[in-house]
């Protein structure tokens, strides 16, 4: 049986860490805790990650670099602009829900340099992108030409970290992809242009 390589056990420390990490925090996580649950020993973690801090950073990237990916795949998809943007709004959005408060409240009060980082990463990068594609959608006429782009963007971010976890949606029988669904139409309802809704609602249907 052929074995891992190190890039192999790397990638699933970093992919375990950050399902563990964004749903719980990291502050009360041990290394010990980690090597029970991938079946593999502490030596292995401390020779890929020397310390905690190291995997917390590795599972930081690697959120940002799937959101950058997303972004990229978006603006390179043939699709016309209705289904990239409901496309990035829903991917985008499931990505961002998953990083979770406590992960939140751990870097801010044990990496706040990192908490700073990940603060200008939304201000700067998602922010700066979602507002590029309501422009791109605004120029082709897809998109009311009267919406505040800003205050969109902080509307439908403000929407999925409000809804979508667990202690709004564990007692609702709405499942977070119906609860995804449900946001974007709203939000496509008042924005999309009187041309293009009709559109939308062929391609996708409406929740509302």
């Amino acid at each position: 049986m052929t074995q891992p390589s190190e890039n192999d056990t790397r990638e699933r420390l970093v992919a375990v860490a950050s399902r563990i990490f964004m749903d719980r925090g990291f502050a009360r996580v041990t290394m010990a805790d980690l090597a029970r649950e991938l079946h593999m020993s502490k030596k292995t973690i401390y020779r890929l990650f020397p310390s905690k801090d190291d995997l917390v950073r590795a599972v930081y990237y690697r959120k940002t670099d799937r959101i950058h990916a997303l972004f990229r795949e978006t603006v390179a998809a043939g699709t016309d602009f209705t289904e990239k943007i409901h496309w990035l709004w829903i991917n985008a959005g499931k990505e961002l829900t998953e990083i979770g408060a406590r992960f939140h409240e751990d870097l801010r009060i044990f990496n706040p340099s990192l908490a700073a980082e990940l603060e200008r990463f939304r201000r700067d990068e998602i922010n700066r992108n979602f507002e590029m594609f309501i422009e791109n959608g605004i120029r082709l006429g897809a998109l009311r030409s009267d919406i505040n782009k800003e205050l969109l963007v902080q509307i439908y971010i403000s929407a999925i970290m409000g809804v979508i976890n667990n202690r709004v949606l564990a007692a609702s029988p709405v499942t977070t992809d119906q609860a995804f669904r449900t946001i974007l139409d709203v939000m496509f309802d008042g924005i999309l242009s009187d041309g293009a809704r009709p559109h939308y609602r062929r391609l996708f249907g409406s929740s509302v």
